[in-house]
């Protein structure tokens, strides 16, 4: 049995969230802006399950129920252990921070929170601007990063690892 049969819930999680993109996306193409029937949350919330889950996989036992995503960060990008490794356009504790961060916000519905954080006055600000929709689509590559260093085969990092891809690149 491969390792992406092993784990059929992970690729179910990619599923779901792919649909919710696609839908998503036609929004935006249609209307330009959020309308009533944009899933954005969903959209978020499935990528953030998307990850923590890929990276409970990946570290096996290594991985403990009390771990939240800065540890499994920690831990999956370690140099002892050499599973995966972070996006070059931020030092590794910017990155962990900045995920830990947006996953919070999103997670504990705290908007006010990611505005502030973002530098914007209050969550309307956040959510009229592009500021949610990027860092949604930031995590969504993260998680294509993370996913294409570890072969679906046998579930070990590829050697050598592939590029990350272009945070400019659609």
């Amino acid at each position: 049995m491969t390792f992406i049969e092993q784990y059929r819930e992970v690729s179910e999680i990619f599923r779901e969230l792919e649909i919710v993109r696609d839908h998503n996306l036609k929004m935006a193409e249609t209307h330009g802006k959020w309308v009533p029937g944009y899933l954005s949350f969903a959209e978020g919330l499935l990528v953030l399950l998307g990850i923590e889950r890929f990276l409970r996989v990946i570290l096996g036992a290594k991985a403990t129920d009390a771990d939240t995503l800065p540890n499994l960060l920690e831990k999956a990008t370690s140099a002892c252990l050499n599973l995966l490794t972070l996006p070059p356009w931020w030092k590794r504790e910017e990155t962990i921070t900045a995920l830990k961060n947006v996953r919070n916000a999103l997670m504990h519905g705290n908007y006010e929170q990611a505005a502030k954080q973002s530098g914007r006055q209050h969550r309307e600000e956040y959510f009229r601007s592009s500021t949610y929709t990027n860092e949604v689509e930031t995590l969504r590559r993260i998680l294509h990063g993370f996913c294409a260093q570890i072969d679906p085969e046998n579930g070990k990092p590829r050697t050598p690892r592939p590029p990350w891809p272009d945070p400019r690149a659609t």
